[in-house]
């Protein structure tokens, strides 16, 4: 058994129990103990990128199939939360990615394509930022679902059941776009090295991917300024942020699922 694979089955192990000591805490209607939550989840963390590093990275270039990107986009989201829980108290967010992280796992380490070659490493950095991208916007993505549901109760008259462990709903806004200037920051300098570093972007298997990453930049820009404009939150700003991520999504695991298993084409 090769390393990548023990520390993969390692990060899935303590994913596990970091979840589970969440969960455990939340059903006790109580603060969850940071130190419970983030010991287990920076171990996973470790173990997680060694098992990455040595399946991803090759001598002749970067593999990144469809599930080694998901697992990346999931270990890119562990460690900005967990960076993020240094500032303030933001360990209730593990509660969905510690399962996300655990659930790419098996992916990565036994379901893999034959027909996907390992990128020059002279895309790194456009890699490194779409990778970047699109974890903070998941993190964003998931923020807008806790504020719709906070919102939700909010007009029914109370806070129930976990959501009173969360944030007032305008601190849990807060965060949501600061979350979303991140995202939006590093999809322009990945689009914006993508055209650099990419020889062609519009080639015929890029087209469909660069332009719904354009369009989900476009509804993300569209929402900031908004905001700074007109002050838009709430309903409108929770539609233009699953919006925006389902569209980053689709262009690109949607078609990297169709490229890599039903054209079989890298």
């Amino acid at each position: 058994m090769t390393l990548s694979v023990i520390s993969g089955i390692a990060a899935f192990a303590l994913y596990t129990l970091a979840s589970l000591f969440v969960f455990s805490q939340f059903r006790g209607q109580t603060q969850p103990s940071r130190q419970s939550i983030l010991i287990p989840g920076s171990l996973a963390l470790i173990a997680h990128i060694v098992s990455l590093w040595g399946i991803m990275v090759t001598p002749t270039g970067l593999y990144l199939g469809l599930f080694t990107a998901a697992s990346t986009v999931a270990a890119t989201c562990v460690l900005a939360v967990l960076v993020s829980c240094l500032r303030r108290s933001f360990e209730w967010i593990n509660a969905i990615v510690y399962p996300f992280a655990a659930l790419t796992l098996p992916g990565m380490l036994w379901i893999s394509s034959d027909n996907v070659q390992p990128l020059a490493h002279g895309l790194g950095t456009h890699v490194l930022f779409s990778i970047l991208a699109y974890a903070v916007l998941a993190i964003a993505a998931a923020q807008a679902i806790l504020v719709k549901i906070q919102d939700h109760q909010l007009k029914e008259g109370h806070i129930r059941g976990l959501m009173r462990l969360f944030p007032p709903v305008q601190v849990m806004e807060t965060m949501l776009f600061e979350a979303i200037w991140v995202g939006e920051t590093l999809l322009t300098i990945a689009i914006a090295s993508g055209f650099f570093y990419v020889d062609n972007l519009f080639a015929q298997h890029l087209v469909h991917k660069t332009v719904l990453t354009l369009i989900a930049w476009v509804v993300f820009a569209t929402l900031l300024v908004g905001r700074h404009l007109r002050g838009w939150r709430g309903r409108t700003a929770i539609r233009f942020t699953l919006s925006g991520f389902t569209v980053l999504l689709v262009g690109f695991f949607g078609s990297q699922l169709v490229l890599e298993f039903i054209l079989h084409r890298n």
